[in-house]
């Protein structure tokens, strides 16, 4: 049986955003309030201004709130809110050398030199939900916060930072 889906519009007199640290939080109509919340725009990047999909980060499956038609349609403090958001979930550091990978308890805990300086990150150890190779030998890591990193040619890396991310990227 298929499950049926209707989209529900989130007028921009209706939600308000908020962010506390690195957290956006989303009340709807002042009643209905959602911790966390992810952005993600719905066509192309190069169509921002328009639907832009609202998710409950809370669940797994990050289920689908409802769609803002033209989010530049909000009021001054959410759309600089929703501005950071966006900037950050499309802010991928492109890496240049690996320093460490380590394999604890499920999790792969890098430590790599970017484009962007020196970064720590932590990505669950299910490299095929959390890495893909989006073009032959270019690389999209995805943390367990959901940012993302970038190697854009594996073989562009130095043999020891290529001999670790290949061991974990079971190339």
């Amino acid at each position: 049986m298929s499950k049926s889906f209707e989209l529900v519009y989130l007028r921009p007199d209706q939600v308000h955003f908020e962010r506390r640290g690195d957290t956006l939080s989303l009340t709807v109509d002042g009643e209905q309030h959602y911790p966390r919340v992810a952005l993600r725009p719905c066509f192309p990047v190069s169509m921002d201004q328009r639907y832009l999909s609202v998710r409950d980060a809370d669940g797994e499956e990050q289920p689908e709130l409802g769609v803002i038609e033209d989010w530049t349609l909000l009021a001054e403090a959410d759309r600089q809110a929703v501005a950071e958001e966006l900037g950050l979930y499309y802010f991928v550091p492109a890496i240049h050398r690996v320093h460490e990978v380590k394999d604890e308890l499920g999790f792969l805990y890098w430590t790599v030199e970017t484009n962007k300086g020196p970064r720590s990150f932590v990505m669950r150890n299910n490299v095929i939900q959390h890495a893909r190779e989006v073009s032959p030998g270019r690389w999209l890591l995805i943390d367990v916060n959901q940012a993302r990193y970038e190697i854009p040619e594996i073989a562009a890396l130095d043999r020891q930072s290529r001999k670790m991310a290949e061991g974990v990227l079971s190339l």
